[in-house]
């Protein structure tokens, strides 16, 4: 028998997961809201709202590392995009966490370092701009946009004026933006802890009932030979590009876009916006008016118009090779790998921030009903945070003890855990849940399994190797609607009372897609602290502990562990 006990989450990143979670709102609710209205700089309102948020909540809870922690949080939970993992916006946002976090440290929780701090995020907004500019159309930009500036300068006669003024202009308005920004969440931090709140209380929250973290999609096939494949592609069509290979650059990138689009189907959604293939036509047209120098009379060039050509080959090389690795970033594998016992915390309290961020999103009024709303106040989002602390550290130490029975294909999980139950209901323990029994034809294939309900012995066909219509087919087997839904009915509230042991048999890639039991395990494990028995393959175990982030677990191996040993540990734990 295997004993995995988890660590328990302290309660910094507990504190980062609802900081990072109501950051996740914001940057849902209003991003969403200026996207829509094509508002100009809607980056760097977002992120003024963000320095202010972040240092509000530095004013009470004062945790050193809450907010590198909540920007984390906050730039992981864009991994839930439905076709890739979004890798700009993620580092934009962990950037202006650290940079806040740094100052702060650096020059201390006082007002320089509140406004310092402040001022470096939200100018680390155009930083970033700039530099996924220069990634998406190279160099030549820089000198285009001089030619730009030389012209616009001639018209107005300021030739004399050197751009760099132009471009330190902009960064101090950048910068005293973000001390203002700094300067409204300290005054806002330091009014709530004047009025002497009282401790928010605990709020009823439904918890997501699908947890997208280690969800497995059935539409998508991961591989980690294709995100190596997909950098190699990138890097080479750039060396064409760079070295001035235009045909076989061309060549080369047609293929590439083509396979993108095949294999990764919904990645390349960019570009289906207008704007985008407007921004490239713009870009050529003025790469060929300006790149011999608009202000010098030369109206037209050739040479520039195939600079502009190539910085949109670049453009799109990068936006399909970025999308196709965001997809690959999804794999379960590298999730495992990121996320292993080593960063628990990290994976813990994102799966909380990930589990309450619908409520979040319920309870926070429209955008555009917002700025008349007390709800706008950090004295409102606090008493929300606060209410979310308390019922999360409720949540998180309510979790039930879970026993695994596990074992390869056909060794006999099943059987081991019937006897198992037999066993314990001998001793007057009380099993609810059903049990999948396989049918077997007269060579003794097996062709189906029932669904057996523990309590009544009733039996339904639960899948069949004949096909049906209208069934959901995994691999060789047909699963009947009806029983499945059976199935979520045994495992509910009404049916469970009074178990003290409440069986799953089995739980496997279905569940791990969301399908199947998902949601009403997902219920299970959250309102309910009856010990559950679960059978599971063995490959697929670490993934189920992963994805339903559980407490105690008790592993039983059908070809190493007794049945009457087995019996004995859940008997110890079921009468306690």
């Amino acid at each position: 028998m295997e004993i995995r006990t988890p660590k328990p989450l302290d309660t910094l990143w507990m504190k980062a997961a609802v900081v990072g979670s109501l950051w996740a709102s914001v940057e849902i609710i209003l991003g969403s809201f200026l996207h829509n209205l094509k508002v100009p700089m809607s980056g760097t309102a977002l992120s003024f709202i963000s320095v202010y948020l972040l240092i509000a909540f530095a004013q009470v809870w004062r945790e050193r590392g809450l907010i590198w922690r909540a920007g984390l949080i906050c730039a992981l939970m864009k991994s839930i995009s439905p076709s890739a993992v979004i890798i700009g916006p993620m580092v934009g946002i962990f950037t202006e966490a650290v940079l806040l976090e740094i100052f702060i440290l650096l020059l201390g929780r006082n007002t320089i370092g509140y406004l310092v701090g402040g001022a470096f995020a939200v100018f680390s907004t155009i930083l970033h701009k700039a530099v996924s500019l220069l990634i998406l159309y190279g160099f030549d930009l820089l000198r285009i946009l001089e030619e730009l500036y030389k012209f616009a300068a001639k018209q107005i006669r300021m030739e004399d004026v050197s751009p760099k003024y132009l471009l330190i202009a902009v960064g101090v308005i950048y910068l005293i933006a973000g001390a203002i920004a700094g300067a409204l969440g300290m005054r806002a931090g330091r009014k709530h802890l004047s009025e002497k709140p009282d401790a928010g209380a605990a709020i009823a929250v439904n918890l997501q009932a699908q947890n997208k973290l280690f969800a497995e999609s059935s539409k998508q096939h991961y591989s980690l030979l294709f995100l190596l494949a997909n950098v190699a592609a990138v890097a080479l069509g750039l060396f064409l590009i760079n070295f001035n290979r235009y045909l076989p650059a061309a060549v080369f990138c047609a293929g590439y876009v083509v396979f993108v689009m095949m294999r990764y189907k919904n990645s390349v959604r960019h570009f289906r916006k207008v704007y985008l293939w407007a921004q490239f036509v713009l870009i050529t047209l003025v790469a060929a008016f300006l790149w011999n120098g608009f202000s010098k009379g030369v109206f037209f060039s050739t040479d520039g118009l195939v600079v502009g050509l190539k910085m949109t080959g670049r453009a799109v090389l990068i936006i399909t090779g970025f999308a196709a690795v965001g997809v690959e970033l999804r794999n379960p594998l590298i999730k495992s790998i990121l996320y292993d016992r080593r960063l628990s915390n990290l994976y813990q309290s994102l799966s909380l921030a990930f589990s309450v961020l619908p409520h979040i999103l319920s309870v926070q009024p429209k955008a555009k009903e917002a700025l008349n709303k007390e709800s706008l106040t950090f004295r409102y989002l606090f008493r929300q945070a606060e209410g979310l602390l308390q019922f999360l550290e409720k949540e998180h130490q309510n979790r039930p003890t879970i026993f695994v029975v596990t074992g390869e294909v056909r060794q006999g999980k099943t059987t081991f855990t019937r006897s198992l139950i037999e066993l314990l209901r001998a001793e007057g323990c009380t099993v609810g849940g059903f049990l999948a029994l396989g049918i077997h034809d007269a060579e003794g294939r097996r062709t189906g399994f029932d669904l057996h309900d523990i309590r009544s012995g009733a039996a339904l066909p639960l899948c069949t190797t004949t096909p049906q219509a209208g069934a959901l087919n995994i691999g060789n087997y047909y699963f009947h609607a009806d029983t499945v839904e059976r199935g979520r009915i045994l495992l509910s509230e009404p049916e469970t009372v009074g178990a003290q042991l409440i069986a799953i048999d089995e739980l496997g890639p279905l569940e791990l897609s969301n399908r199947g039991w998902s949601d009403a395990v997902e219920a299970l494990i959250r309102s309910s602290t009856t010990p559950q028995l679960w059978v599971v393959r063995k490959p697929l175990v670490e993934k189920m502990i992963k994805k339903w982030n559980l407490g105690r677990v008790y592993i039983f191996d059908v070809g190493q562990d007794a049945v009457e040993d087995a019996a004995v540990h859940i008997l110890e734990t079921t009468k306690k």
